[in-house]
């Protein structure tokens, strides 16, 4: 399960686009999934095999980098925003001003945001690197669509913090796992 919130804060977002693309996008995702997004509160569930085809539709209409590119702006704006602020500032506090920091928060944003869908936990590659294990993800998640949105995600968080570097998605060799290595440089 995918708290509602999260989808409504993407289809919120695209309709911040462009006029071209976000029509695009809100075309690709369809009347009825907007419909649907739009009917849940924003603290209740929805299914996550409905939050990836949302996903699904962004990748199709932007393909891959686009999608990546469109993930890495929508957790940007994220990070200022009320569910994560509190998590990026206690991410500096406790961790550093790094995208470490930022990204060792991964495991709680993804508590905040999924129920029943599996864990994450992160693999420190010293000195500028970091791994996102998620693990025991129900197979909708495993979607490969699902790739562009952690990636940018991880790209995101270095971004906000200042530095240049690349995060990149790859399944995990047991099915149900996917590890998002991201690595950083100081500008």
């Amino acid at each position: 399960m995918i708290r509602a919130s999260y989808a409504k804060a993407v289809v919120g977002g695209i309709k911040r686009m462009p006029e071209k693309q976000c029509d695009a996008l809100l075309k690709g995702i369809g009347d009825e999934l907007r419909g649907e997004i739009r009917n849940h509160g924003m603290l209740e569930w929805m299914p996550a095999s409905r939050f990836v085809e949302l996903v699904s539709a962004i990748e199709r209409t932007l393909g891959g980098d686009g999608a990546k590119r469109f993930w890495r702006a929508n957790l940007l704006l994220s990070l200022e925003r009320r569910l994560l602020s509190p998590l990026r500032l206690g991410a500096i506090a406790i961790y550093g001003n790094s995208p470490r920091s930022l990204l060792k928060m991964t495991p709680q944003a993804w508590e905040l945001v999924t129920r029943n869908g599996g864990t994450c936990r992160t693999v420190d590659r010293p000195p500028h690197g970091i791994v996102l294990r998620f693990e025991a993800l129900p197979q909708e998640l495993c979607d490969p669509a699902m790739h562009p949105l952690w990636s940018g995600g991880g790209e995101a968080c270095i971004e906000r913090m200042g530095f240049t570097g690349a995060a990149q998605a790859c399944a995990g060799a047991d099915g149900n796992s996917v590890d998002i290595t991201a690595v950083w440089a100081p500008r």
